[in-house]
Formats: C-alpha cells, structure tokens, sequence
C-alpha cells in the first residue's frame, strides 16, 4: 500500500494522507516529480515504458517520474525515483527544481540535473523500465512527432531554459558570506547615492542576513556556471509570494538575466495568486522593468528620507503557468 502526503491549493501540506488507487477528494494535491538527466553533450538521459504500464505503455518518457510517497519532500523523491527505475544515486547537488506544473490533481516538480551516466552502469526496474538511452533535443522533438514520446506540454518551457544559461541554485546557510557580500556590491551605488544607513542592504548584518534562510528560498543566479546575482522568494500570505532583493551584479547586466529569473519564479511557484516586491521609487530602470513583466504600483509607498522612497508593485494577472503535463 502506497500512501502520500495531501496538500491544499496553496501546496500547504495537511494532516491527510491518500493511499493511492483510491479516487482523490476535490480540492486535495499530492507530489509528483519528473527527473531530466541531461550529460554534458546535451543528451538527455530517457526511457521507455513498459508495454503493460496503464499509462502511456511503450512510450518514452524522461529520466524517471513519480509521486513522491509520504514522508518525501520533492528533493528525496527525485533520488529516490531514479535509484528505483534506472538504479543510479542522483547527483542532486548538480540539479535544480527547474518550474513546476500544477495539475488537477498535484503539483509536478520537474528537476534539471547535470550527470554524465553509462547506459551499461543502469539497472532497470523491470516492472516499469523497459529500455534506457540518451538522446538530444532534435530526437526527442521527432520522437514526439511520430507518436513515439510522451507530449509533454512544457517542452518549450525545458529546453528555453537549458539554452538560456540560467541556473537557479536553492542556496544554503554555508554560502551566507558569499551572498552578503555580493549584496553589498550590488547595492553600494544605491547606498552612496540615497545615503540610507538603516536600512540599506549594505549596512545589513550577518545576523540579519542569516535570518532570510528560514524566511524563505534563497536561490543562486547562475550564468553559465557563474554567481551571476541571488534572489530570495517566501510566501507572504497563502497565494501571495514576495519576491524580496533581486541582486544582479554590474558586470551581467544587460543580458536579460532578471527577465528570465522573474518569469521563471513564476512557473516554479504556480500555487501564488499574486507576486509583490518593493523598489525605489526615483530608479526608472527598475521600475520599467517590473510594470514590463506586468507590475503594478499599489500606491503604498515608505519615505526613507527626503531622496528615497520606497514603493510596492504587484502582479496577479498574466502569472506565467504550466496548468496541466
């Protein structure tokens, strides 16, 4: 007997568990996760169903897949599947929760992760595995046309984001000094500009600093590879994410990199009704920037001094999602 945990609408998980084969209450989500290998050539490591499976038999299909049983969160249903179906230890230092689609029955956490793997090392679950290879984008897009593969419909959303270069890296309590000080840089030009002593980022302690790891998701922005900027998100109200300092270092701005981490926040989170932040009023660009992605001014507004203003925007309309697989 398979049991998972049963969240709410706003991936809150409850006190109720759901044995599966049983028909799921309306209104109740559970876990599922998809794992995409993919090796350094860009081959993505996928697989094909067995001929008896009641869903999509003899199709393929990613990496592995699954629901995560109870007890899993998404990270330790990822390793858990994989080592399951394909019977390698997943390198999930080397992944990431790329977005998630919200279906009407669950929430599917779709993971990117970087492992360079020989067929002959994997052990296939007979009952769900039939057969293992590596193919690339091209493949897999013509294996689709000829009814070959499973049609996903967030393909696009999957390979944009492997091309675009840009990595969100969930950060830890170890990379604390790292980010304090990268948040330093970005927002010393700000600092000697509105001369804000209280309550700028940069005059911001480590203690303080620290405590945004229980608040929320602090997460990494990688271009190619590199610490490229850090963005921390949390649930302020059930439905409403913050997204809470955006920083981008000078030397990668201008290539789209806050663009693409604000509209990929938003497929990673689709339980959020609404997103807010905060900017400085008199900063155009940044302004610009966010009534761009669909921002709106709430007309609240806190006067720093007599040079800073700080403003709230919120989006609840247009949110970009992936409502169904």
């Amino acid at each position: 007997m398979e049991l998972w945990n049963i969240y709410d609408q706003y991936r809150h998980m409850t006190e109720r568990v759901h044995e599966r084969g049983r028909e799921m209450k309306a209104g109740d989500y559970h876990l599922v996760v998809h794992v995409w290998i993919v090796n350094d050539e860009g081959q993505f490591l996928i697989q094909r169903r067995q001929p008896w499976k009641i869903g999509f038999p003899n199709m393929w299909d990613c990496s592995a897949a699954g629901s995560a049983v109870m007890g899993d969160d998404s990270e330790q249903a990822a390793i858990r599947e994989v080592k399951e179906e394909i019977g390698i230890d997943l390198d999930i230092e080397k992944g990431e929760r790329i977005f998630t689609v919200r279906f009407s029955q669950g929430f599917d956490d779709i993971w990117l992760v970087r492992q360079n793997v020989a067929i002959k090392e994997l052990q296939l679950q007979e009952e769900e595995v039939a057969e293992a290879r590596w193919a690339n984008e091209e493949e897999i897009k013509e294996m689709v046309k000829k009814g070959e593969f499973i049609p996903f419909n967030y393909f696009d959303q999957l390979f944009e984001i492997i091309h675009s270069g840009i990595g969100l890296k969930k950060a830890s309590i170890e990379d604390a000094e790292e980010l304090l000080a990268l948040q330093r840089e970005v927002f010393m030009p700000l600092y000697k500009k509105y001369k804000d002593h209280e309550t700028s980022p940069v005059t911001q302690t480590m203690e303080r600093f620290m405590a945004r790891f229980e608040r929320g998701t602090y997460f990494k922005i990688l271009f190619d590879g590199e610490l490229a900027g850090s963005v921390l998100v949390y649930e302020k109200s059930p439905g409403l994410m913050r997204l809470h300092i955006i920083n981008i270092l000078e030397k990668h701005h201008n290539k789209g990199i806050a663009q693409a981490v604000m509209k990929r926040l938003e497929i990673m989170y689709p339980e959020a009704d609404a997103w807010e932040l905060d900017t400085i009023l008199t900063e155009k660009r940044n302004c610009y920037l966010y009534e761009k992605m669909g921002y709106k001014q709430t007309g609240e507004a806190k006067v720093i001094n007599k040079d800073l203003t700080i403003i709230r925007y919120r989006k609840d309309l247009n949110l970009s999602k992936i409502v169904s697989i």
